[in-house]
């Protein structure tokens, strides 16, 4: 087991002391009845950037029984089977039938694998198979455990001091994005006028690494409001948000002068909402999730940042100003899955732009502005830019 520990010129790896007892019982959750276990083993598939756990689930066909059933042990063969339906909860388990015609062989001795789904570059596991087909359930149905009771084992005040979350390491702190943050992708002839932006634009975002507010803080604290659709909640591990996180509040320290701290985020959330969706091309939420997702707490000339998966392919429709998003799905449109506080239409109620309006419209189409001014004039110039969404 190791541990990366920080130091003065970087990060290093430290072993941790330990010995595993066979028959011994390690860090049980406080019901017997939630039976599950931690395992560690070789990934059988490689190329994705983590893994994620989520709570709600996604629709059934989207996950998959993985692992290594007990007619395959001999071979190594890695094996999947797909989710039909879930079907309900017992308990601690979670019930659900297995697409297909199986035998047993099929899936005995898969007790410990994940129940899991593949979202974009990501992992999303959502529970840990524990029981299937003679034990107490019918043939092509499985039991698994919620992942969350992993997060209650961690949780509990008998092993609070011993056992952390795990998390991705951007997700424990803003450092780790430093470099990934404000990239303002030029062509190489372009590089010597947005280099003294970008550095600047970084400084700032350094003097936000120094401020109590953590990404797992802000995902705590908003958790699926951080999203266009509130059932996308693997993308809450996923680098691509908090890199926009920590931009957005650069933008806004910049246009606001004003003191960050965990204290005031909440009455930001309520002005001027960060929001992710797992889109490459924002406009095609515009009649769907964007309309029906979470706005309660935002009043009247709110502002609504989005940020997707990939930025958008040109800059034509990066801003949708108050009132006329109607222009753009129509005057007459189903209200009914509005959530947002009484009297306040989404639709006429907001602003709504993409993150990277602030990047692509507001430097990178005005690069000749930039290139000779010093730190303190680039600041003052970002403002001006940037006041015009932060009324």
């Amino acid at each position: 087991i190791k541990r990366c520990v920080k130091t003065q010129t970087g990060w290093n790896e430290e072993s941790i002391d330990f010995t595993l007892i066979e028959g011994e019982t390690y860090f049980p959750h406080p019901n017997i009845d939630a039976d599950i276990a931690i395992l560690k083993i070789t990934p059988a598939i490689k190329g994705f950037e983590s893994i994620g756990i989520e709570e709600i689930f996604a629709e059934p066909i989207s996950y998959e029984l993985c692992g290594y059933p007990s007619n395959v042990r001999e071979t190594r063969e890695y094996t999947t089977h797909r989710i039909e339906n879930f079907i309900g909860s017992n308990g601690y388990f979670y019930s659900a039938r297995l697409s297909g015609t199986l035998r047993q062989d099929d899936i005995e001795g898969m007790s410990g694998c994940g129940v899991l789904r593949l979202a974009s570059n990501n992992i999303s596991i959502i529970g840990i198979q524990s029981k299937m087909g003679n034990q107490i359930f019918p043939a092509g149905e499985i039991g698994f455990v919620l992942i969350r009771y992993f997060n209650e084992i961690v949780e509990n005040e008998r092993y609070m001091h011993n056992l952390s979350k795990l998390y991705p390491p951007h997700l424990k702190k803003f450092d780790f994005l430093l470099d990934d943050c404000f990239a303002l992708e030029v062509d190489s002839i372009d590089e010597s006028k947005i280099e003294s932006t970008r550095i600047t634009l970084r400084n700032k975002a350094y003097e936000i690494t120094q401020s109590d507010i953590t990404p797992i803080g802000i995902k705590e604290l908003f958790k699926e409001r951080l999203l266009i659709n509130k059932n996308e909640t693997c993308c809450l591990s996923h680098k691509k948000i908090w890199i926009s996180w920590l931009e957005f509040l650069v933008i806004f320290n910049i246009a606001k002068n004003e003191v960050l701290d965990n204290e005031a985020l909440s009455n930001i959330f309520n002005s001027y909402r960060l929001k992710y969706s797992n889109v490459d091309d924002w406009t095609s939420i515009f009649r769907s999730d964007l309309m029906t997702s979470d706005y309660i707490g935002l009043k009247d000339n709110s502002t609504v940042i989005v940020t997707t998966r990939n930025p958008p392919k040109s800059t034509k429709n990066m801003i949708v100003r108050k009132g006329t998003m109607p222009n753009n799905i129509g005057k007459i449109y189903d209200k009914r899955g509005f959530k947002a506080d009484i009297g306040i239409d989404p639709v006429t109620s907001f602003c709504f732009v993409h993150l990277d309006y602030f990047k692509s419209k507001c430097i990178i189409e005005k690069l000749d502005e930039y290139e000779n001014l010093d730190e303190i004039q680039l600041i003052e110039k970002l403002k001006f830019e940037y006041n015009e969404l932060f009324w």
